[in-house]
């Protein structure tokens, strides 16, 4: 099943605010939040949660990385209930205290809040992105009890970015892993989300694959359960590999000029598709990322190709 609205997705477990950059909700003895979407969406997803818990407060925050998208409404979620527990990798925590990190994140979220407003989006959160720090670093394979009845494992899983962590609740076969598994723009086209290395990414995913999810969660539009979880997976591979050849092709047509490259690729994938639609913005500095990853990982290739040409028989 694909599900691309907000609300109940299984017993105890939500999707809240938006679909576009939704939180996920565990309800039960312990209940946490995973991600913080937009920052425009700050009071949804607020409103949201306590239609669910009442006057019970989230105990965590488990953040999947320190991307605007991801980390948006984290420090007005943690004003509300300052008790909770803002969790995540170290590399993200790293991030989250540099300075210049902090003003993209609150520039990006800045031109997305515009950009929703003009889709018509009503109750949109209008002061900055608040800047927080995490409270609970995370280290690769890290398990959080929640009470007795679940408990929820932390998974380095690097390739979208270095800092990358899904989530696993195995008693449920809950998988939340965002962008580490690629991106249904929702027609079926899977956006290729590694920025920072195709390789890993692909690994990353594959060892995601061996958990076999019954549900899981995309950071953007839809949640995928039963076997469209695993074909996700399956596709996401594929779709990233058609998307490498299509670049390096484009990289060798323009003679590894980056920005034209950039330019193609824009008008073949984002031009085309409906609102709504990830911000130009945020599109073109993460395709700029995959772009030059490919044209690296393209001259790398090559070198070690001369390197074995050049050594003595």
């Amino acid at each position: 099943m694909r599900i691309d609205k907000t609300g109940k997705i299984i017993d105890g477990f939500f999707a809240l605010g938006n679909s576009g950059a939704p939180v996920h909700l565990l309800d039960g003895p312990v209940p946490v939040l995973f991600d913080a979407g937009f920052t425009a969406f700050a009071r949804a997803y607020e409103k949201d949660i306590k239609s669910i818990l009442g006057s019970r407060s989230p105990v965590y925050l488990f953040l999947t990385h320190a991307h605007f998208d991801h980390v948006g409404a984290a420090g007005y979620l943690k004003s509300v209930w300052p008790e909770m527990q803002i969790c995540g990798s170290a590399r993200a925590g790293e991030i989250l205290s540099r300075s210049g990190a902090v003003d993209l994140i609150k520039e990006l979220n800045e031109e997305a809040g515009q950009l929703i407003r003009a889709w018509g989006v009503d109750s949109i959160y209008e002061p900055p992105f608040k800047p927080f720090g995490l409270d609970l670093v995370l280290a690769p394979d890290d398990t959080i009890e929640l009470g007795r009845e679940y408990t929820v494992r932390a998974i380095s899983t690097p390739g979208h970015t270095w800092d990358f962590m899904s989530y696993w609740v195995p008693e449920k076969r809950i998988l939340l892993a965002s962008e580490a598994v690629g991106s249904d723009d929702g027609s079926g086209y899977i956006v290729a989300e590694f920025l920072v290395d195709y390789d890993v990414y692909c690994s990353s995913m594959k060892g995601l694959a061996r958990l076999d999810p019954q549900i899981l969660c995309l950071g953007h539009r839809l949640i995928l359960t039963g076997p469209d979880a695993k074909r996700h997976i399956r596709n996401s591979l594929e779709q990233a590999a058609l998307y490498v050849s299509m670049v390096e092709k484009l990289l060798r047509d323009e003679m590894g000029d980056i920005e034209w490259t950039v330019a193609r690729v824009k008008a073949a994938e984002w031009d085309p598709r409906p609102l709504p639609k990830q911000p130009e913005p945020a599109y073109l500095l993460n395709t700029r990322a995959r772009v030059k990853n490919i044209w690296e990982r393209m001259q790398k290739k090559r070198s070690k190709k001369s390197r074995v040409q050049d050594t003595p028989g």
